[in-house]
């Protein structure tokens, strides 16, 4: 299938055009600033809106590869599978994220050269897979850890990244065990308010932000459960940011459950891209990261 093709219905499906260009216009800066000549690379659409078809490398697509963050080591991987064949990368994020370390950052010159060489394009879709109203991370999350998407919360881009639902009262410690399975993950960051949980707020990926773990309480939730609801990584906003969000989080009135940043994010890509994929007649496969933590 012609990669403008897949472009335009993933363009369509998702609906790119009513999202702001503000999402992820960071990359330019990242780019620049870690000397990378984005523009050279990227296509011209991509510049203006930040979402969609960032690197259009060969005329058709064979296999696709769905992923949460472009890094160098699952690049190489991807590059391993698709063997040679013009391939398309659909990822959530357009640049690598090491939640644990270094922050956001870009995919490098040598890579995109790689990529360049070796038939693979890229398309990312970032708010317009956070909020989606069927296909969206924060749904496939709830669906994972058996809440109901019966209301939505977190406003985004012009849409909503969390889902709210409420399920019958459990045991924090048994609906950590519901986290655990869904999102495939041993290690879990915890923070208990309360002993049982009934009402859930769920959003998927970073979200560590006081306004939205407040919203959550005021639609009455009891239970948070997210990628981080801690900052982590390093960079100046980090670091600006971390005392005040840490002492909110300290003085919350709700369960705190963080599954990485990864592994909540992943559940989307993993089960619900491949089969819209499938439909184009197109070959799928997730490719994971080793650490979901990193």
């Amino acid at each position: 299938m012609r990669t403008a093709d897949v472009a335009a219905r993933l363009d369509d499906f998702f609906r790119l055009d009513d999202y702001p260009a503000e999402d992820f216009a960071e990359i330019v800066q990242f780019c620049d600033d870690a000397g990378i000549p984005l523009a050279e690379y990227a296509t011209p659409t991509f510049m203006r809106r930040h979402n969609g078809l960032m690197l259009a490398n060969a005329y058709e697509v064979q296999p696709v590869y769905t992923l949460v963050f472009p890094s160098d080591e699952v690049i190489a991987e991807v590059e391993r599978r698709a063997y040679g064949r013009p391939a398309l990368v659909f990822t959530h994020h357009p640049m690598d994220f090491e939640t644990s370390d270094r922050g956001l950052m870009p995919i490098g010159t040598e890579t995109l050269e790689r990529m360049r060489a070796g038939g693979i394009s890229l398309y990312s879709a970032h708010a317009p897979l956070d909020c989606h109203e069927t296909v969206s991370t924060s749904r496939a999350l709830a669906r994972a850890i058996g809440v109901p998407a019966t209301g939505e919360f977190a406003g985004f881009m012009g849409g909503h990244a969390g889902v709210l639902g409420e399920i019958d009262p459990v045991a924090f410690g048994e609906f950590l065990g519901c986290v655990r399975r869904g999102c495939e993950i041993e290690r879990l960051d915890t923070k208990q308010a309360h002993d049982n949980v009934r009402r859930v707020a769920v959003v998927a990926g970073g979200a560590a932000f006081p306004p939205l773990m407040q919203e959550a309480v005021d639609a009455g939730c009891d239970t948070y459960v997210t990628g981080d609801f801690r900052v982590r990584h390093g960079g100046p906003w980090a670091e600006e940011h971390r005392p005040e969000f840490d002492a909110f989080v300290a003085d919350v009135p709700l369960n705190l459950i963080g599954a990485s940043h990864f592994a909540t994010e992943a559940l989307v890509l993993r089960h619900d891209m491949i089969p819209i994929f499938a439909e184009l007649g197109l070959e799928a496969e997730f490719v994971p990261q080793d650490d979901p933590w990193r």
